[in-house]
């Protein structure tokens, strides 16, 4: 596993969408657990966008595949701290 051999621009590339994934995971958390009934079928969604999220993240690259894994679970637990706060 050699971050090195991957090129520049590929994490140029993730560090967004793992940013944006981060943010849609936290919105989801949000419309799931906050009102007055909470809606099981999201936290399915969630886990299932995580799945496939990291499966084609490991399927191009192991180093890519930790990368995104750390940025958007950062984002996530910034952004869903943030929104319960709010709440």
């Amino acid at each position: 596993m050699d971050f090195a051999s991957v090129a520049w621009w590929a994490y140029l590339l993730i560090v967004p969408a793992a940013i944006g994934f981060g943010v849609l995971q936290s919105l989801l958390m949000k419309r799931a657990a906050l009102g007055d009934k909470p809606k099981k079928g999201l936290f399915v969604l969630k886990l299932v966008l995580w799945t496939v999220a990291l499966l084609i993240t490991a399927l191009i690259s192991i180093p890519l595949l930790l990368v995104f894994a750390v940025v958007a679970s950062a984002t996530m637990i910034i952004i869903t701290a943030l929104l319960y706060r709010k709440a």
